[in-house]
């Protein structure tokens, strides 16, 4: 039996985690700010709470596969609320009646970390000891296997440490170590000792989020549910600073595992990177929300509804919107400009491979509705505006069939947010296109431009990057 990653005690930043962050989240707060400040005109700020709240309880037990739930029913508990009856037969791989209660469990426990937030307590181990006890509270027992490669089922000790070693052995056989029984009550002291360390010296939140859970992952202190209390523990590191519990989708969870691989050899970049778009994606569902909350039966209600949404559109500054869009503008044809370059580069090492294989980059502003890109951009989480922006950059690749990858610039919710999204995909020659792991990136009006060429420009080598790999792949 090898071991792929061999335990230590947890240890501090060895950069200056300063370094660590693109710095997105100071201009998107300004945004949130004038967000939070139109939900609350609306009187649609408790429901958006309320949402979020829900998917946060909803998204942490399906990612750690406590439970199976399809998207439609994700999204109807999210709308609705937590009730068994809103889960059909069939739609999960366990009682309905427990997953509901389990949901309400962790939804119950993510009230109870805002009040504590509220109450201002310092973090203790104390505290993540009850934390453990409310997210697990319908959790009676937790799968054991011993050293035969059986598996067994053992009583689970609700807010107790554990008194057994709990290292995984992964696919390949090889032995994820997490701390020793012995060790976990002194890591865990260190782990909150370098923490409130961190807070005093202004540590930026997305990167303390990420490595509060990240070394509290590698202690991995309870027999079972560690995942969960990690995220509840980044969710307080957001919350304390005025942002939104931690939702990771249980669809990212290949890269969510990949960048805590990642950490685990010392680059946290990649779960930083997870965690701003968390924080992103709330943002963007917070813009359509306030359309959302007042029910709408009559006739005379829809035309009040589509009047009240035209009238809203006029509510931000128009300079405002068309920063926006200049900043848009710029980074569209940046991307062709770096298409282009990539496109050069396949021409010369493939293009005389083989006859006919060619590839080349254009794009521009974009006309009238794509389908395709409309789905793309919906199946990243964004809700697409291509009348107010719509613009596209697109690599063709073509060696035996026609294939692209594309950046796709539209407009997200209602107009006088000021806020652009990007969506890259790679569609294949008769096959549904491909999300680009980590495609998503948000322009808005609130940033500098600067910033968001040096951000731009990060994340599109990483685009282009791995969408080759994916192309790769298919061939």
């Amino acid at each position: 039996m090898t071991t792929g990653y061999k335990w230590h005690r947890i240890e501090d930043f060895s950069e200056d985690p300063k370094s660590l962050t693109d710095g997105e989240l100071e201009a998107l707060k300004r945004v949130w700010a004038n967000q939070r400040a139109e939900l609350i005109e609306s009187g649609a700020l408790e429901e958006f709470d309320k949402r979020l709240r829900r998917e946060w309880a909803i998204e942490t037990g399906m990612i750690e596969d406590v439970y199976r739930l399809d998207r439609g029913v994700t999204r109807t508990l999210i709308e609705k609320g937590i009730d068994a009856a809103l889960i059909p037969h069939g739609a999960s791989n366990r009682d309905s009646t427990l997953v509901a209660r389990i949901i309400q469990d962790q939804y119950e426990a993510l009230e109870g970390l805002l009040d504590f937030v509220g109450g201002r307590r310092q973090l203790s181990t104390g505290y993540v000891k009850e934390l453990h006890a409310a997210l697990l509270r319908n959790q009676e027992s937790h799968t054991v296997v011993d050293q035969l490669g059986r598996a067994f089922e053992k009583r689970l000790e609700l807010g107790k440490y554990k008194d057994a070693p709990n290292s995984p052995t992964r696919p390949d056989g090889a032995v994820h170590e997490y701390s020793p029984p012995e060790h976990v009550a002194s890591e865990m002291e260190r782990l909150l000792e370098m923490h409130a360390r961190h807070e005093a010296e202004g540590v930026p939140v997305e990167v303390e989020a990420a490595w509060l859970h990240h070394r509290f992952s590698q202690i991995h202190p309870f027999a079972d549910g560690n995942g969960r209390v990690a995220r509840a523990l980044a969710s307080m590191v957001f919350i304390k600073s005025g942002w939104f519990p931690l939702v990771i989708r249980s669809d990212d969870k290949a890269r969510y595992i990949d960048a805590l691989e990642k950490a685990d050899r010392g680059d946290l970049r990649h779960l930083i990177s997870i965690f701003v778009e968390s924080q992103r994606n709330a943002v963007i569902q917070a813009t359509e929300i306030a359309f959302d909350v007042k029910p709408v039966s009559t006739e005379d209600e829809a035309v009040a509804a589509v009047r009240d949404r035209l009238l809203g559109r006029g509510k931000i500054a128009l300079k405002e919107w068309l920063e926006a869009k200049t900043t848009a503008n710029d980074l569209v044809q940046f991307s062709v400009h770096r298409l282009e370059k990539t496109a050069r580069l396949l021409n010369e090492e493939i293009g005389r491979v083989g006859t006919g294989f060619n590839f080349g980059a254009g794009g521009g502003a974009q006309g009238g509705y794509d389908d395709v890109r409309a789905r793309m951009v919906q199946k990243a989480g964004q809700v697409a505006d291509f009348t107010d922006y719509n613009a596209m950059a697109q690599l063709a690749m073509n060696a035996g069939r026609y294939d692209s990858l594309t950046i796709s610039f539209q407009a997200i919710g209602p107009r006088f947010r000021g806020i652009i999204g990007v969506v890259a995909y790679l569609s294949i020659h008769d096959a549904e296109p491909i999300l680009i792991p980590g495609g998503t990136f948000q322009i808005n009006y609130a940033e500098d431009v600067a910033k968001a060429q040096t951000r731009f420009s990060n994340w599109l080598d990483h685009v282009i990057v791995e969408g080759l790999n994916q192309w790769r792949r298919t061939l």
